[in-house]
């Protein structure tokens, strides 16, 4: 037998006198009951057909909504003809759901329709609901009117959809920009330290060298702006940062803040400007074709940049800078900055010592000194360096070669790729990294990491000071007992003379401390160093770190030499 359809469901629905049904709304609650009699057989009412049978009774389906669940309970109990009073449901009023962002930002409110004969959401009702929800700033009154409209309430109660709607939005909080610099000139050199592509800082790699005439404009300071402080939707107070400030002062007479305009700095002589991070100043440049016989030994306050090539025989003293584009040969170049070399360096055994009196004689004791002489406070960059002594405060760095010379670095030696060293001592305090060391022919090479003979014999005259300084403050305890043994007074002067000495001796002493403690930390420091030979280390290398010595027997591939307890460990 083929199934009823919806329409023939509707056409065969008995009346509730014929399933034995009958319907009452409570009161006082407005629950809505269904009670079943059974009154002998009857056909199965399906969940589709309930609806036209609460009207056949007089209820309107619309105004005693029913809960599913509790009419299918209800139907199972007619259909196994039982007795049954159930609750099918009640009036359901509007019910408002507040939500908030995480950064309580914003805040939201949903909807849920009433049922039956459940209340309308009222105003007071939704302003509850944010105050429960602790929404109390930024709402949106619009959205409030819209929520509680009567266009709103009657599509909830036509559509049984909820709504959802934005109901309030916070203030975010912007902070200030800090003070900057505009760099007003083209191509200027900035001194501040970059880092590579392998993490090593270039302290001093400034590029090409600018150059500005008096009264040029450099840097214009753009001033703080304040930050504004905000709010979220429950009423928390977001601060905004003030922008950091920074002054703009000139460094030195190089350079003048503008007549009336304090945020302009300008150059007042010719030269190579220089940007740091509070400001500019010119340093002075000359710029050379060569170094020779038509130049004489060029000393210069300031930078020096030389096109071409420095002759044997040659002298460069200067306080700044030195850039050479072409070769050094057997000359002497002293810079208080940096020395950057784009050919190469190549000096020439010499018996006598004074050639350059100004390289250290106790550095080259054991042998001839070399008469080509590079100086540098901060880096020394070459393409290759050949026979000569090469000091660095801080870096040395060569791209190619190191031929049996002397190289000393404050910080680190460093030849990327495969660059090599042969023969000759490399010193640094940190760091030795090349890719080749030595040769096949077993040729001499010492490569000196973390020394720590020169820090001890620091500390010992630290030391030394410390005890003398202990003599002396015994020395006038002595003198004050002295003059209280005897009971004298004493002129106003030969006490302000014994505080004074008391000072003197308590200032050196904390100055003295303070010394020992920065020895003390380079100290352990040293004991980090390693030696570091990418490629291959050949026998006759000799590695030393701190107090300990180590030569490879066998030639070596990639290996990192370091100091552990003590003794030198390969990894």
């Amino acid at each position: 037998m083929e199934p009823l359809t919806d329409e023939e469901l509707m056409l065969s629905v008995p009346t509730p006198d014929e399933l034995g049904l009958s319907f009452r709304e409570e009161k006082e609650t407005g629950d809505f009951y269904a009670t079943y009699e059974p009154v002998g057989i009857t056909q199965p009412l399906e969940p589709e057909q309930f609806p036209q049978v609460m009207e056949m009774a007089g209820f309107d389906p619309k105004e005693y909504p029913v809960d599913p669940a509790a009419l299918s309970i209800f139907l199972d109990a007619m259909r196994r003809g039982e007795s049954c009073n159930q609750r099918l449901g009640g009036p359901i009023d509007a019910r408002p759901e507040v939500f908030a962002s995480p950064n309580q930002m914003l805040a939201g409110v949903v909807i849920h329709p009433p049922q039956g004969k459940g209340k309308d959401l009222t105003r007071d009702t939704l302003e509850q609901a944010l105050k429960q929800s602790k929404i109390v700033r930024g709402l949106l009154e619009e959205s409030l009117k819209e929520l509680t409209s009567e266009t709103t309430t009657a599509a909830l109660r036509e559509t049984q959809k909820p709504v959802c709607m934005v109901v309030a939005y916070g203030e975010p909080a912007y902070d200030g920009t800090d003070a900057w610099l505009e760099t007003l000139i083209e191509d200027i050199a900035d001194r501040r330290p970059q880092m590579d592509e392998d993490g090593n800082v270039n302290f001093l790699e400034l590029g090409d060298f600018p150059h500005v005439e008096a009264e040029q404009a450099l840097v214009r300071r753009h001033p703080p702006t304040n930050g504004k402080s905000g709010w979220t939707v429950t009423g928390r107070t977001i601060k905004g940062r003030n922008g950091k400030d920074l002054t703009l002062k000139p460094k030195d007479d190089s350079v003048k803040l503008a007549e009336g305009d304090e945020n302009l700095l300008l150059s007042t002589t010719t030269g190579m400007p220089v940007v740091h991070d509070k400001g500019a100043h010119v340093e002075q440049v000359l710029r050379l074709e060569n170094v020779g016989l038509k130049t004489g030994h060029v000393r210069f306050d300031g930078s020096v940049h030389v096109k071409g090539n420095v002759d044997p025989g040659m002298k460069i003293v200067v306080t700044g800078d030195v850039k050479v584009g072409g070769l050094v040969e057997a000359a002497y170049i002293k810079a208080g900055g940096f020395i950057e070399i784009g050919g190469g360096v190549i000096g020439r055994k010499q018996a006598d010592k004074d050639k350059h009196p100004e390289a250290k004689k106790d550095d080259d004791a054991k042998g001839k000194v070399n008469d080509a002489y590079l100086k540098a406070g901060t880096q020394v960059k070459a393409r290759f360096i050949q026979e000569a002594k090469v000091e660095a405060d801080q870096e040395v760095i060569v791209q190619k070669q190191i031929l049996h010379s002397e190289i000393t670095a404050g910080i680190r030696i460093a030849m990327p790729g495969r660059g090599t060293i042969v023969g000759g001592i490399a010193r640094a305090k940190e760091v030795i990294d090349v890719g080749v060391s030595g040769a096949m022919a077993n040729v001499p090479t010492r490569l000196i990491a973390g020394e720590t003979g020169d820090i001890k014999q620091r500390i010992a005259n630290v030391n030394n000071q410390l005890k003398q300084l202990e003599v002396q403050r015994q020395q006038l305890m002595d003198i004050v007992a002295k003059i209280k043994k005897l009971r004298k007074p004493i002129t106003e002067e030969k006490k302000q003379q014994i505080i004074k000495a008391r000072d003197g001796l308590n200032e050196k002493e904390n100055t003295l401390y303070d010394l020992m403690a920065e020895l003390e930390k380079e100290q352990k420091d040293r004991q980090s160093a390693r030696v570091q030979v990418r490629v291959t280390c050949y026998p006759g290398t000799v590695i030393h770190l701190g107090e300990d010595e180590f030569s490879p027997r066998n030639d070596l591939g990639k290996v990192t030499f370091v100091l552990r307890d003590g003794e030198i460990i390969m990894r």
